[in-house]
């Protein structure tokens, strides 16, 4: 297996949290390839998650100071500065994140955005709902003054339930009864999660179902009377922190499920000064922690988090997240050209994939290829081929073409392949190729046969002599041609030598 392999696992293992795993792979890839940085990196990476990372801190700096171009190098070493407290240093290692992947990308190529996703797999709403009332329940029996507050009231107040993609339950605590809060949720099985990531407020606690609490404490400001609650780390100055401003919190209580709760007696100006007045319309993207509308300074913590989820959704290529933050960035540092030319950036990507969608609606596309030994680069060509309309035509080519141009037949027949293409739920049609596309003028006459809008070729046949005047003739009849990306090292004349190696 190779490094990029090994380490890849090693990195799927960190996502699903299994840190000891994870650094055992990395620490044995280390003794094999001792100056691969990446390797470092994640190994860092792990002993921050493990509250650890202060052992690579000299290590980080040198490969930020010797590497950087690297933008993981400075992400890294952000996360090492906001778990030491060192809230101002982070967040500039974090902007220099962003800085330096956008150094190291061609802003010339479309990037397709992915599939948002903003659910946690572990968070069934129907459960997490029984679960809440249940805590709340409990809470009441034993004094605490707790109620549902953020993402779970808004759920709440809304519908009546959960927001069916949150990701875990929000209660608020009076923070002077937060010690005794945490000790009555403990003893009905709650175990922290990763250190509260490394705050005192919120603490955050894990269910054995995967579905976790944020334990949120509020307290009031003496000057203006207004509820204060927000992300808080230890042994910091106070106003480095995520700070935000309620109305003056008064509980009622009300009947549940699970027996009496206690609850907001007036949870609409609550829920305004978090989300604004459009707070009952449905936002999927909005980000809480850095889009709240009542954070009125946006602190070193509050841009820790805004950067580093930033640089994270525009790793995933998460366009409609990465959006929110950088119009809140922009607001509040007007003055930062940088962010405001990225801004601009995402934007345009937006309007890039809007537009694509639109023209995709009604656009007929048609496929072409022996599909041989079907592999990964035939899958990733017909799935390019199907996001670019609403109606996919596959074209088999038959197997006395590949005996005229290849001078062999494929190792499946036609049949086997057709039907092999057919079975795959995004394709809509599948047909035998009529005409070889050296052919010119018979392919472009079966071609517009089909009344297809686009035709979608393999990457590998671009500027090539067949296509180049196939693509001029099918222009003339109102056909567009464009190509797929290539997938790397896999065809079936690859497959086919791999099998006659193993035979030997």
């Amino acid at each position: 297996m190779t490094i990029i392999n090994q380490l890849k696992n090693a990195i799927s293992l960190i996502e699903q949290g299994q840190l000891d795993a994870a650094e055992e792979k990395l620490q044995a890839l280390t003794k094999q390839h001792p100056t691969h940085i990446l390797t470092r990196l994640y190994l860092a990476q792990v002993a921050i998650a493990k509250g650890e990372g202060e052992i690579y801190l000299d290590e980080l700096k040198s490969i930020v100071e010797h590497y950087p171009h690297i933008a993981n190098s400075h992400f890294v070493l952000a996360q090492q500065y906001r778990q030491k407290g060192k809230l101002v240093d982070a967040s500039d290692a974090f902007y220099n994140a962003l800085m330096a992947k956008w150094s190291s990308e061609n802003h010339d190529i479309y990037h397709e955005p992915t599939e948002e996703d903003k659910s946690n797999p572990s968070y069934n709403s129907g459960e997490a709902l029984d679960l809440m009332w249940d805590v709340l329940a409990t809470f009441h029996k034993a004094g605490v003054y707790a109620f549902p507050t953020a993402g779970t009231l808004l759920g709440l107040e809304r519908t009546g339930k959960l927001l069916p993609n949150d990701k875990d339950i929000d209660i608020g605590i009076d923070w002077l009864q937060m010690p005794k809060a945490i000790k009555v949720i403990e003893a009905n099985g709650w175990t922290e999660a990763s250190r509260s990531y490394d705050l005192m407020n919120p603490r955050c606690f894990k269910h054995i179902s995967g579905i976790v609490i944020d334990l949120c404490g509020f307290g009031t400001e003496d000057k203006s009377g207004q509820a204060i609650s927000g992300l808080w780390m230890k042994e910091v100055p106070f106003h480095w922190n995520r700070i935000t401003y309620f109305p003056s919190i008064q509980l009622e209580v009300r009947s549940s499920p699970k027996g009496p709760i206690y609850y907001l007696k007036e949870p609409e100006p609550f829920l305004e000064s978090l989300y604004g007045k459009e707070w009952k319309e449905e936002d999927p993207w909005f980000d809480t922690i850095i889009c709240a509308k009542n954070m009125p300074v946006f602190s070193p913590l509050a841009r820790c988090y805004a950067y580093s989820r930033l640089y994270a959704h525009w790793g995933r290529n998460r366009t409609k997240k990465c959006l929110p933050i950088l119009e809140v960035l922009v607001v509040k540092q007007p003055n930062d050209s940088f962010l405001s030319k990225l801004l601009s950036y995402f934007q345009r990507r937006l309007e890039k994939a809007s537009s694509n969608s639109n023209n995709a609606k009604n656009t007929k596309v048609l496929a072409l290829g022996y599909f041989d030994l079907f592999h990964i680069g035939h899958m990733n060509y017909l799935q390019y081929a199907k996001r670019q309309g609403s109606h996919l035509t596959v074209g088999i080519s038959p197997d006395e073409f590949s005996i005229i141009t290849k001078g062999y037949q494929p190792i499946l027949t036609q049949s086997e392949r057709s039907h092999f293409i057919d079975s795959l739920d995004f394709v809509d049609h599948v047909v035998s190729v009529k005409a070889r596309m050296d052919d010119t003028d018979n392919a472009v006459k079966w071609i517009k046969s089909l009344q297809v809008d686009l035709v979608v070729c393999g990457g590998n046949w671009r500027d090539s002599p067949r296509w180049n005047k196939l693509e001029s003739c099918l222009n003339t009849v109102g056909i567009n041609v464009i190509y797929s990306p290539e997938t790397a090292g896999i065809s079936s004349s690859e497959l086919k030598r791999r099998v006659i190696q193993q035979m030997h």
